[in-house]
């Protein structure tokens, strides 16, 4: 039998071990935030809320390597909590800010699409005998309401039954579907008028200018378009955003090229955030940056383009709602549910009375498990971060803003009249 001191001697070396163990992983999570050894770590202290994040993580029995955050201070790029933030994560959709920004800077704030209504027949007896042409100028917010009216100016102009077919021009998006075809069979059954053959669609370099202009939808501005996209996260829309630049590839090159993404650590394959894309947590804080700095040149806000958690209507409604913290972070949430086995994804801007604004990347991938609690552990860790920073500094949003509406537009009719 073992002795009793041999016993105590056999305990105390496995307690070292264990101490450690937990030194050396500690160390082995620091390391991994400055793997590209870009950053300046002479002023970096990791953070409690950080050491207590990655406790929680561990403790609910997930790999701690598969999470990934770059936070850093706005003011003079301080870092302020790294963990793999060189790694590759799927972004989900927070890609869509970077769609967003690439949409921005090539179209403008103010840029605003057109859906053009002809009338290609002789009208008589309330019947177009022939075709009614959709020529569609890639509106990503075409709704029903829009549909409505293009049908109510139709009848105005005399018009409620078409012998022929509804000619779709160009790629078309109606209440939020992807699908051209599934769009215009939308529109038809909103617009009241009756179509006598089944739609037919035609590419823009197939089409020659015929008919009669009957009417023309001109959307909301740009700048309004993309703050509704990011706040409920509408795929459909920022899929036909982005066709408009390039398509995914487009925004590829847009991180690349304009952003200054290392061109290995970047891949975009939907620019909704669908399926399979990668990112970095600081390459993505790298797109917050130029995102700021495109919306200081133009006298805006963070709110202009990405919803305030607490307050505005959306994905972040209920979340950061409590009465201290709501205002003080304004972000875009990434949700996906089986692909990569899950991601749980938030990047934006958190507003701290010590540090200020600090901009801020948090991937987790669910490993096939709950998504929602990772939702409720990055919630956490922020709050925790934010009363470590001296505590929330709450932005206050214009008393007219009103997220949740829907978007504006107008409709130009041939008369020259227009109906908002």
């Amino acid at each position: 039998m073992s002795s009793p001191f041999l016993l105590q001697v056999i305990a105390v070396s496995l307690l070292l071990l264990s101490l450690a163990g937990c030194a050396s992983n500690a160390e082995e999570r620091k390391s991994a935030g400055v793997a590209n050894g870009a950053i300046d770590m002479s002023r970096y202290q990791p953070p409690r809320a950080l050491d207590q994040y990655v406790d929680r993580l561990i403790a609910d029995g997930r790999d701690w390597q598969q999470h990934g955050i770059y936070i850093e201070s706005l003011r003079d790029a301080r870092p302020i909590a790294i963990l793999n933030e060189g790694q590759e994560f799927n972004p989900a959709s927070v890609l869509k800010l970077a769609t967003t920004l690439a949409a921005l800077h090539k179209l403008g704030s103010e840029f605003r699409f057109r859906t053009e209504f002809r009338a290609d027949g002789e009208i008589r007896s309330g019947r177009l005998n022939g075709d009614l042409i959709l020529i569609s100028g890639g509106d990503p917010a075409f709704s029903i309401s829009d549909a409505r009216r293009v049908g109510e100016a139709i009848r105005q102009f005399g018009v409620r039954q078409v012998t022929g077919q509804l000619v779709v021009v160009g790629h078309f998006t109606c209440n939020e579907n992807s699908s051209t075809p599934v769009s215009a069979r939308v529109f038809t059954r909103q617009s009241g008028i009756s179509f006598r053959k089944a739609p037919r669609f035609i590419n823009p370099d197939e089409y020659q200018p015929r008919g009669e202009q009957v009417a023309t939808v001109e959307s909301d501005a740009l700048l309004k378009i993309v703050q509704y996209l990011n706040s409920f996260s509408v795929n459909s829309m920022a899929e036909t955003l982005a066709l408009h630049i390039g398509g995914p590839s487009g925004v590829e090159r847009f991180l690349i090229d304009e952003i200054g993404m290392p061109r290995q650590s970047v891949f975009v394959s939907h620019a909704s955030g669908l399926d399979i894309n990668r990112l970095t947590p600081r390459d993505t804080v790298k797109l917050l940056r130029a995102m700021m700095a495109w919306l200081d040149r133009h006298n805006l806000q963070p709110s202009a383009v990405m919803p305030v958690a607490g307050r505005d209507a959306g994905t972040l409604r209920e979340r950061f709602a409590e009465q201290n913290f709501a205002g003080s972070v304004i972000a875009k949430t990434g949700t996906l549910y089986s692909t990569d086995s899950g991601v749980a994804a938030l990047a934006g801007i958190i507003y701290t009375r010590k540090y200020g604004p600090l901009l801020f990347a948090i991937y987790d991938m669910a490993e096939g498990r709950r998504v929602d609690q990772l939702r409720r552990l990055q919630d956490q860790f922020l709050k925790d971060l934010i009363d470590e920073c001296g505590g929330p500094d709450p932005v206050i949003p214009p008393a007219n803003r009103q997220i949740g509406l829907q978007i504006e537009s107008l409709i130009r009719l041939s008369n020259g009249e227009v109906r908002g």
